[in-house]
């Protein structure tokens, strides 16, 4: 196998697990922050639900109509809902990862008081503008809202934790593996 050939395999395989790894640790419950210090506290999509719920007697936290105030005067269409969780904190549920989203609400909000849930498959409910009802405002596509690219830039390079692993993984498997080959070829040769 030529060294090419690896390097181009290492490069797919790291642009599949780092975002895997940071979407399966946030379904695990652990939260990984991004650089700016907000957590993604989980992701919904059809037929997998790994956000965080509500518990009885939820107690709404002092800050949330102050953090709802701001979110929502940015007029971004890919912000979609937002609720009180039960350890104090708002969660934003989004329709995109972008590092400008992530950044802003790291540079605006303590990551104790936002976390974000991603949701890329979330229907929008159809908004009717004007006096009449007449002009519809435009929220884009599906595709649009969703912006596959950025989300997998943000999940690839936003989260330095998982970044770290995969990088330390696969310089391991880069070092042990010609090891383990020469080990056996070695004990090939003596017997």
């Amino acid at each position: 196998m030529s060294r090419f050939f690896r390097a181009v395999v290492t490069v797919i395989v790291l642009s599949l697990a780092v975002p895997i790894l940071v979407l399966a640790s946030a379904a695990a419950g652990l939260a990984p922050r991004h650089w700016s210090g907000i957590p993604l506290s989980g992701w919904e999509v059809p037929y997998l639900d790994a956000k965080p719920r509500q518990k009885p007697g939820t107690v709404r936290p002092p800050h949330l109509d102050s953090v709802a105030d701001e979110v929502f005067s940015w007029r971004d269409s890919t912000l979609v809902a937002m609720a009180p969780l039960h350890d104090g904190s708002v969660y934003i549920q989004t329709t995109r990862l972008t590092p400008s989203l992530l950044a802003e609400l790291g540079r605006r909000f303590d990551g104790d008081k936002v976390s974000v849930v991603y949701s890329p498959f979330y229907v929008l409910p159809s908004l009717a503008g004007g006096d009449g009802g007449g002009d519809r405002v435009r929220i884009g596509s599906r595709w649009e809202r969703a912006d596959p690219l950025g989300t997998w830039v943000t999940l690839m390079f936003g989260f330095p934790w998982q970044l770290g692993v995969a990088l330390l993984l696969t310089a391991f498997v880069y070092v042990a593996v010609p090891r383990l080959r020469r080990r056996s070829r070695d004990t090939a040769t003596a017997a």
